[in-house]
């Protein structure tokens, strides 16, 4: 069992490792692009509305602002974090149509008590056009969330 599962790891290696090297630069989320994202969803028992962007600082790496107001029937959040995200595009070597990444939030949330929020996400585009496209993102931390909305570039 112990071989099949180092058997297993070496060959997911392998593949990725391969497709790293002969991946091109057209699927690189490149540097000095904006996209922007809206949309709604399911937050740990409340309905939110959210907005975030990423800025590109290096290639496959952005940072930027996010906002959320989530409504619940017993309170209000208004959240304010900073993102980071690491775009899979050239390491999976995926079609410039789609856009996949993982990373983590940090902010603050106020509501009464303020207070920290912090989490992870993983989530995905699809864009339809060279500027439009449908998001959606996952993720676990000081709330759970799933949304999903619409993203342009810019």
């Amino acid at each position: 069992m112990k071989k099949l599962f180092l058997l297993s790891i070496l060959f997911v290696f392998f593949v990725f490792s391969s497709g790293y090297a002969q991946s091109k630069s057209k699927n690189t989320i490149e540097k000095s692009k904006i996209q922007l994202s809206v949309g709604s969803g399911y937050v740990s028992g409340g309905f939110p509305i959210y907005a975030f962007a990423d800025f590109t600082v290096i290639p496959n790496l952005t940072v930027g602002p996010q906002i959320n107001f989530v409504f619940t029937p017993y309170y209000f959040h208004f959240v304010v974090s900073g993102r980071g995200d690491y775009h899979f595009n050239t390491l999976l070597n995926i079609s410039d149509e789609w856009d996949l990444y993982a990373g983590a939030t940090m902010g603050i949330d106020f509501s009464k008590p303020v207070g920290f929020s912090a989490g992870a996400h993983a989530g995905g585009r699809w864009y339809w056009s060279d500027k439009w496209g449908v998001n959606a993102e996952i993720g676990g931390g000081t709330y759970f969330a799933f949304t999903a909305g619409v993203s342009v570039k810019l």
